[in-house]
């Protein structure tokens, strides 16, 4: 027999939580086959079958959240039984997971995490009261998670739901997985981060204008050119212009990190859920460049073939909005990050241009940023910029 225990999948973490097991107990297995996805912070990772044989028996189901190097399934050949631990059964997590064990694939993921500062004492405290660590803001020193954080975090105990049944039909969701993780990331991000909205609009018109010369040229390269490529290459050149845009709050060292690269995560609505892909060094690339990787980026997400270096190294999320409708949002930001943008859905609307009124393209832009690493005016002064620079595209 051989235990088989979840390995570390290369992102130094130290836990996943079980999505969906693709075998059960009496199934004959072969070497790399699907075996379970298994969420990250980062990533929906699918593990595979270290070896061929039977699935004797399965030790953590959906939901649960399982610690690296430990037992997630029993292997074993036909005609065994498992009958518990010490039952003869190999140790397969002492040694490093080999190539079998490692993820074959990832499937998308949601960015930002943060390290952990608490004392064994009150990660003990944390773990007896059933309070995740990373979801508490500490008011010990440099931002190290005191006893009573935990305490308040534990809070009451949860009151059980007034039965809704009786009033009328409903479905049960299991809250699990990307949707459990993306909550567990907004919250971490809202209880953290000193969130502002600031929000103004846009002429596209311009824009709008410039796309439609450019299309054929980008459909002749094979890209589909949309909006969003200009926006992104907006939002590079004015990030290089506003750094602490492009920012992020060490709490640990009390230091505000300027990062020195563009790389900018777009939120990409798929089936499984909300990923944010990041396109790498996008001051360095033009905008039929950004639009060739953008449309590489959401295709992965939707077919869930996302890889983890796909998820990391974002310094700025944009969100947008502008498909689906609506006037205005408060994005919640991508966490350490210091700020994220969100594009609203453009639409003809009469604008006074040249002491006219005129009908124009118009586009409202919704700005989210940490109040802690930035102040109003500063946001103002980068949205001002951004929009001049959406107004005048030929720059771009």
């Amino acid at each position: 027999m051989l235990e088989f225990k979840l390995p570390d999948v290369g992102e130094g973490l130290h836990e996943g939580e079980i999505v969906q097991w693709y075998v059960k107990e009496g199934d004959a297995v072969q070497s790399e086959q699907h075996l379970v996805d298994v969420l990250t912070d980062k990533a929906t990772v699918e593990i595979t079958c270290p070896r061929a044989g039977k699935v004797l028996k399965i030790l953590a189901k959906p939901g649960d959240k399982i610690k690296v190097g430990q037992t997630i399934v029993v292997f074993g050949q036909e005609g065994e039984t498992y009958q518990g631990a010490g039952n003869g059964v190999k140790d397969h997590a002492t040694a490093a997971p080999g190539p079998a064990a490692e993820p074959s694939r990832v499937m998308a993921g949601v960015s930002g995490t943060g390290e952990v500062s608490a004392t064994p004492a009150v990660r003990k405290l944390a773990k007896d009261l059933g309070v995740d660590l990373v979801l508490i803001r500490g008011t010990g020193s440099q931002g190290r998670i005191t006893e009573e954080d935990v305490r308040q975090a534990a809070g009451p105990k949860v009151q059980p739901q007034m039965a809704t049944a009786a009033f009328g039909p409903e479905e049960r969701v299991p809250f699990l997985g990307i949707r459990r993780k993306t909550a567990e990331r907004m919250i971490h991000s809202k209880r953290t981060a000193a969130h502002v909205t600031h929000v103004d609009e846009a002429d596209m018109t311009e824009l709008v204008a410039l796309r439609e010369q450019t299309k054929a040229t980008a459909e002749q390269q094979g890209v589909k050119l949309t909006y969003l490529p200009y926006i992104v290459k907006a939002v590079a050149a004015g990030l290089k212009e506003f750094p602490y845009l492009n920012a992020s709050l060490d709490e640990a060292k009390q230091e505000i990190v300027l990062k020195k690269y563009y790389s900018i995560g777009v939120a990409v609505d798929t089936e499984k859920g909300l990923f944010t892909p990041v396109m790498k060094d996008c001051d360095k690339k033009n905008v039929i460049q950004i639009a060739k990787e953008l449309d590489a980026l959401i295709k992965k997400a939707k077919a869930g073939q996302l890889e983890v270096s796909d998820l990391q190294g974002g310094t700025f999320t944009i969100t947008n909005v502008g498909p689906i409708g609506g006037l205005m949002a408060t994005p919640v930001i991508n966490y350490p990050e210091a700020a994220i943008l969100g594009v609203m859905k453009m639409a003809k609307r009469p604008a006074v241009k040249d002491g006219q009124i005129a009908v124009r393209d118009m586009m409202n832009l919704c700005l989210s940023f940490d109040h802690r690493v930035l102040d109003g005016a500063e946001a103002a002064r980068f949205m001002t910029a951004l929009i001049k620079k959406l107004e005048a595209p030929a720059s771009l």
